[in-house]
């Protein structure tokens, strides 16, 4: 009984532990058999996401130029940490991240735009998808999903099946095919609006409710994931720009921001049930105050979004800068390939399995266990602490 009740209580307080730190959970384990036992246990996981909630950012991808094999220059999407976390594999060459959610990257080969990928950056595991039965699209995007869409809250679901979909025209529709990872196919097509003009920006989609949502030029489209049936928002023209990025409210509300001169401004999308919808400006914040002086030198930003944490990242030609739109604040995000068009953030939750081999994976987490039990009692009595002075 007191051995369960200590256990109780170890857990407790492992589960304050930060989310965006995995190293932690592995330092903690180094410490004590009773503390590893209490982490692998098969319920610590899901008890670990649902305490935080929200997966937190562990890093984003980039679109960098590298070199193959054979030296030629490429095309690299490359995995930035953020966090402590690191993936086991951070670059693949001749690729480019399209889409993230719930865990997984879509992945593209960029010398055969048939080829779809959908990667798990903590497991290294990299699954490529079958070529749909078409012609390859000239003007198309994508968007990974976890496949329990509706039924799942989405804190831990990377290792389940999931979704692609894959939006493209065939020159006069909109047309939509879905693959599942359970049945290893892609469906037959099903066909929405008239394309607009210039169709799809490379954007990455947002996920907000049971819909996809894709921005287009002058356009949203809407992907229902349920009836698998398309509709359009139009976005007045002196408010659209190549640069915008859609958004996400916390309670799921769909909207889209860019900046206009030195200020990034957002709007919020109220769509309705019969058609059409209703755009409201919602803030605006003033870049001058929060960016360093000398990053305003600039004609254009480069926007991007993380979905669930109320993050933006506005890319300048000197840096990325990552702001919290609760806090207002700023962070200069470290990207050694300097200003790319792409950031794509990267959310999940990462509880090491000890008894699985992807801790092989891992050399900075290997360090963390491999040092000595002292310097791991004392790393953990420091975030205990750090912990306490938060609580």
């Amino acid at each position: 009984m007191a051995e369960a009740l200590m256990d109780e209580i170890v857990e407790e307080i492992l589960l304050r532990l930060p989310p965006d730190d995995p190293a932690s959970l592995l330092r903690a384990a180094a410490v004590r058999r009773q503390w590893c036992r209490v982490i692998s246990a098969p319920g610590f996981r899901r008890r670990f996401a649902q305490r935080h909630r929200s997966p937190p950012i562990l890093g984003f991808l980039t679109v960098a130029v590298g070199k193959d094999e054979r030296g030629r220059h490429c095309t690299v999407a490359r995995f930035v940490s953020t966090t402590p976390f690191r993936p086991p594999r951070r670059e693949h060459h001749k690729r480019c991240a399209v889409d993230a959610r719930h865990g997984r990257v879509l992945l593209t080969n960029t010398l055969d735009e048939d080829a779809l990928e959908v990667w798990d950056p903590v497991t290294g595991e990299l699954r490529q998808l079958p070529a749909p039965a078409v012609p390859a699209p000239t003007n198309w995007n994508a968007a990974v999903v976890c496949a329990a869409h509706g039924a799942c809250a989405h804190q831990d679901c990377r290792r389940g099946p999931f979704l692609v979909v894959l939006l493209d025209s065939d020159a006069a529709n909109i047309r939509a095919r879905v693959y599942s990872s359970d049945s290893a196919v892609w469906s037959e097509p099903t066909y929405g609006p008239p394309i607009p003009l210039f169709a799809f920006e490379k954007a990455p989609a947002a996920l907000a409710g049971n819909a996809l949502y894709f921005l287009m030029y002058e356009n949203i489209l809407e992907y229902n994931l349920t009836t698998h049936s398309m509709s359009m928002i139009q976005i007045p023209p002196p408010l659209f720009n190549h640069s915008a990025v859609l958004t996400t409210t916390g309670d799921g509300q769909l909207g889209f921001a860019r900046v206009v001169g030195t200020k990034l401004c957002f709007w919020l999308i109220e769509t309705h049930p019969k058609g059409g919808a209703v755009l409201s400006h919602a803030r605006s914040i003033e870049l001058k105050t929060l960016l360093p002086i000398d990053v305003f030198l600039i004609d254009d930003y480069y926007l991007s979004f993380a979905h669930g944490v109320g993050v933006i990242y506005v890319g300048t030609p000197r840096a990325w800068f990552s702001i919290d739109l609760k806090s207002n604040q700023v962070r200069e995000e470290e990207c050694p390939d300097g200003r790319n068009s792409t950031v794509i953030p990267y959310m999940s939750f990462y509880t090491p399995d000890l008894h699985r081999s992807e801790l092989r994976d891992f050399p900075a987490l290997r360090l963390s266990c491999s040092c000595s039990l002292e310097l791991a009692a004392d790393c953990l009595t420091t975030e205990f602490q750090n912990l306490q002075s938060m609580n």
